[in-house]
């Protein structure tokens, strides 16, 4: 591979755990806006979409929370990007469990 490409691909690697919190963010409040809109749950029976968005939720956690775990056993070839990685996809697994918390605290449809 050539060295421009090496770089991208360190670039990406840096920033995928954050994009993972954002595709997170988005399709946890994509779904929920859409099924509030288009009246799936009600006030009798919220726990259909409660699961879903539970589901949603605990799948991409767990893909930032592996994206840590690959960061961390990954070879040293390259110091300080490496550990900048390794410190922003914890973060990132982090925000990302962070952000299911509402799920368990607020009513799913106000």
């Amino acid at each position: 591979m050539k060295a421009p490409w090496r770089d991208f691909w360190r670039l990406v690697l840096l920033i995928a755990a954050f994009l993972i919190w954002s595709l997170a963010f988005i399709a946890l409040y994509g779904v929920h806006g859409a099924a509030c809109a288009a009246g799936w749950a009600n006030a009798d029976d919220p726990w259909p979409l409660r699961l879903t968005l539970i589901g949603v939720w605990a799948a991409l956690t767990l893909a930032a929370a592996a994206f840590a775990l690959w960061t961390w056993r990954r070879p040293a070839k390259d110091g300080f990007l490496r550990r900048s990685t390794m410190a922003i996809a914890v973060i990132g697994a982090l925000s990302t469990a962070w952000l299911g918390a509402p799920l368990f605290l607020v009513r799913v449809c106000a």
